[in-house]
């Protein structure tokens, strides 16, 4: 499918936010569904402060993605995405310079495990800061779906195929998603998600509002 699982959105929005990237690539553009998460943290946000930034022709964030299936793409994509390279992500990947992350977001799975490895590595080569993957933590059967042979599953990730990766760092939510973030040497690790901090902060949103929140500098 096109799509995934929503359990794991707060995380990874957490996680990309803590990197600061000014440039991002999601690999496995699907429906759009991170496109449009990456574009609200970064460029959709800054227009609290900087009302033109809401406007497309004032973005600053380059955020690209690569989809091999080209009829998924629609004018919303075309909107959100600063470039679509359209191919197999292997291929177009190689043609391609750095960015501060690269975001796989349930994709994979879908080509074989060394293959992927090796994706990973190169993934790595790209990434000025991280690689973050997503990907299913059990046995989930898909064949080629909408068309797109590029749908089936592959390979399953365990633990051990990430930790072969260094300065990895992992967390399974909901025992279904497997979320992997493979940090640059010499990047700091992102904070990681506090619900203590997360019930804190929302506590002093509504207590002095969003706007007083942020100007007093506030995590």
């Amino acid at each position: 499918m096109p799509s995934s699982s929503f359990n794991h959105i707060p995380l990874v929005c957490h996680l990309v936010c803590g990197l600061g990237p000014q440039s991002i690539l999601d690999v496995g553009v699907g429906f759009g569904k991170w496109g449009h998460l990456f574009r609200e943290l970064t460029d959709i946000a800054a227009a609290g402060e900087d009302p033109p930034r809401y406007r497309r022709e004032n973005w600053r964030y380059r955020i690209d993605g690569i989809e091999a299936f080209e009829p998924y793409l629609t004018d919303m994509h075309r909107f959100l995405y600063n470039n679509i390279y359209v191919g197999d992500m292997v291929d177009v990947l190689r043609t391609l310079g750095k960015y501060d992350v690269i975001f796989m977001g349930d994709v994979i799975e879908h080509i074989e495990l060394d293959r992927g490895k090796a994706f990973l590595r190169e993934a790595l080569e790209h990434a000025n800061k991280a690689v973050i993957v997503t990907t299913p933590a059990y046995e989930l059967v898909q064949e080629a779906t909408c068309g797109n042979e590029y749908e089936r599953h592959r390979s399953l990730w365990t633990s051990a195929d990430f930790r072969e990766f260094p300065r990895c760092w992992m967390k399974v939510v909901q025992s279904k998603i497997r979320v992997a973030m493979l940090l640059k040497e010499g990047v700091p690790m992102p904070p990681r998600p506090s619900r203590l901090k997360s019930a804190v902060r929302a506590m002093l949103i509504r207590l002095l509002g969003y706007r007083r929140y942020k100007r007093l500098g506030l995590p």
